[in-house]
């Protein structure tokens, strides 16, 4: 007997029917055939959205520092999760993974999160991710164990400066000191920046503001505890090596890198105390001059907040304190009462 052809494909298409019930579903609603197809598909991982996320950072326009900065921390984050698939990453991943940076590194692990941070905002906004893993983790709590640099250990320093092959790594103590500038501005000062009695600074640290502080520093400004004015350091500088642009030279007046600045100033401090002084992470850099001067300045009286450049006073208050250098001295009570305690 012959079928018509109308009544086989409708029973072909109840059995079709029959059979898409009886296949195993998933949770989402999927046969078990369709999601194992899907998991076939090429995950796209993290390394793959960072290859685009550079190519955006490059056109937003961030200054040259900015992208070294932000490129180092991707790195890190590169390390860490870039093999994994982007939208796999959980927040107890990265949390394990930024301890991995150890106590003595807690700054560093600050910045990778901040970046991992910003990094998946990037990737929800292009398609990439719909979560942020980074969004909740709490920083690592960042602990200052660097050591302050003592007044005495600079004065040392400077003498052994006085005998060494390179007269400027005095200039440089010098200079430090009685400016209590950053590395950056430090390495940058002109002797055209001169001007009417002053050394104009734009310190090169912008903060997010696109411009860096601008400070003038009087030539006259004298440090007691040194004798020397910063126009007295200028001079020196002037003296220490062939005519050239800036304040700190070469012997044949060229300019330095930053790098050599605190190459030569962790030698000089090294050779000075010896080896086992301070623990790796514990040694007075460079930057440790910068917070001498301020509590060498404080005592003067001097205005160290627009000396420093500094926008709130809570940052100044941080440079001036010298983390337990003054512990074992007594804090004497003066029986004078202060013009302010007089008034009132």
């Amino acid at each position: 007997m012959s079928i018509d052809p109308a009544d086989l494909a409708s029973m072909l298409e109840l059995m079709a029917r029959a059979l898409r019930q009886l296949a195993p579903v998933t949770s989402q609603g999927q046969t078990v055939e369709a999601q194992s197809s899907q998991a076939k598909e090429p995950q796209r991982t993290l390394n793959d959205w960072l290859d685009v996320h550079a190519k955006i950072l490059l056109e937003r326009g961030y200054k040259a520092q900015t992208i070294r900065n932000r490129t180092g921390s991707i790195f890190h984050v590169r390390k860490l999760w870039g093999s994994r698939a982007i939208t796999a990453i959980k927040p107890h991943e990265v949390a394990t993974q930024l301890k991995t940076f150890g106590p003595e590194r807690t700054s560093t692990a600050g910045r990778v999160l901040a970046e991992l941070r910003a990094i998946y905002t990037e990737a929800i906004a292009n398609g990439w991710a719909e979560t942020n893993p980074a969004a909740h983790i709490k920083a690592p709590r960042h602990k200052v164990i660097r050591a302050r640099l003592r007044l005495e250990t600079w004065q040392a320093m400077r003498e052994l400066a006085k005998a060494g092959p390179q007269r400027w790594v005095e200039s440089l103590l010098l200079l430090a000191l009685v400016t209590g500038q950053r590395r950056a501005d430090l390495a940058v000062m002109r002797f055209d920046h001169i001007v009417a009695g002053y050394l104009r600074v734009e310190q090169q640290k912008q903060a997010g503001k696109g411009y860096g502080a601008r400070v003038e520093i009087p030539l006259d400004l004298r440090l007691n505890v040194i004798g020397m004015s910063v126009g007295d350091v200028v001079e020196h500088c002037r003296q220490s090596a062939r005519p050239g642009a800036t304040l700190l030279r070469k012997a044949g007046g060229g300019a330095i890198e930053k790098s050599s600045l605190s190459g030569r100033f962790a030698e000089n401090i090294r050779a000075v105390l010896g080896d086992g002084a301070h623990a790796l992470y514990e040694w007075p850099s460079l930057h440790e001059v910068r917070s001498l001067a301020a509590r060498l300045y404080d005592e003067q009286g001097v205005d160290v907040q627009t000396l420093l450049g500094h926008k709130h006073s809570e940052m100044t208050a941080v440079y001036k304190d010298d983390r337990g250098l003054s512990r074992d001295e007594y804090k004497r009570v003066s029986a004078t009462p202060s013009i302010r305690g007089a008034a009132t």
